[in-house]
């Protein structure tokens, strides 16, 4: 295994990309989450039909925001571990809309070392900006775990404050089914890993087969908190953070509790057949 090089990492520029997007990329992103299960539900038809809207789900951001061209380079220093999400934080400055052609620029903002035989974290930043205005749309903070690349040399991970959920009932709980073919279907937005897809690939990396991409588990429980909190409206989300705990598998029932205090709201999103959470210090900000 080739180990992170620090200072190739802290040297690395992504280049500045341009991104221009339609319904079409919208409709399918909200497609990959499951949305449009039940065909005569107005307010799921909203994201996944053009003629009304089509509303975004507010995590494709995600989608548009990140760069893997880095994994695929070997002038970023990252070695070739395969690796995870670990969390995800989307804070949005203004609305995005469902068409456009927006400029993403990616940076490296930290490496880290659990040690040898462990993993090692890497940390990013993307924002989003309309190409027309330079107006700053999105930023997005990434961590990424580089599974078995540990032991370079580099200082442990920095302690971190977590949302904790309250010890009282939830305000919502939202059930959802992740398809057989949702990983299939997710990836067409983008995300091509190998992980979400070949059977041995998967199983070499530790997992009992192809997994779930970990922005599907998140943009389900985004939709979640949109859908309940927000009465559908993803312009009401400001802000969106989960951890990655457990990966999800296809064919999966994802259960996402919610309690809300006025405009700050904590989730926590679990696999009901394994009984684990899989979204965990989950935290959303209503405008």
């Amino acid at each position: 295994m080739i180990k992170p090089d620090p200072q190739k990492i802290a040297a690395y520029r992504s280049p500045a990309r341009t991104v221009s997007y339609g319904a079409r990329e919208t409709v399918l992103h909200a497609l990959g989450l499951g949305l449009g299960a039940d065909p005569v539900n107005r307010d799921e038809l909203a994201f996944v039909y053009e003629e009304w809207g089509p509303k975004v789900v507010p995590s494709f951001a995600s989608i548009i925001g990140h760069d893997t061209a880095w994994f695929l380079d070997d002038d970023s220093g990252v070695g070739d571990a395969p690796n995870v999400h670990g969390d995800e934080t989307i804070t949005f400055h203004k609305p995005l809309a469902s068409e456009g052609t927006v400029m993403c620029q990616s940076r490296f903002t930290g490496l880290y070392d659990w040690g040898e035989g462990r993993h090692a974290i890497l940390t990013l930043e993307d924002t989003v900006a309309d190409a027309a205005s330079g107006d700053l749309l999105v930023t997005l903070k990434q961590t990424c775990v580089l599974l078995g690349a540990g032991g370079f040399g580099g200082e442990p991970p920095k302690r971190r404050e977590r949302a904790t959920a309250p010890d009282r009932v939830p305000d919502h709980i939202v059930t959802r089914s992740v398809m057989p073919q949702a990983a299939l279907l997710y990836r067409l937005s983008g995300d091509t890993y190998e992980l979400h897809t070949d059977p041995a690939f998967a199983r070499d990396s530790g997992f009992d087969g192809p997994i779930l991409h970990g922005l599907a588990t998140y943009g389900m429980a985004c939709y979640a908190v949109v859908a309940s909190c927000c009465a559908h409206d993803p312009n009401g989300l400001a802000g969106f953070h989960g951890r990655f705990t457990v990966p999800v598998y296809p064919g999966e029932t994802l259960e996402t509790v919610i309690w809300q205090d006025g405009s700050d709201v904590l989730h926590r999103t679990r696999s009901i057949e394994r009984d684990v959470v899989v979204l965990d210090h989950g935290k959303a900000e209503l405008c």
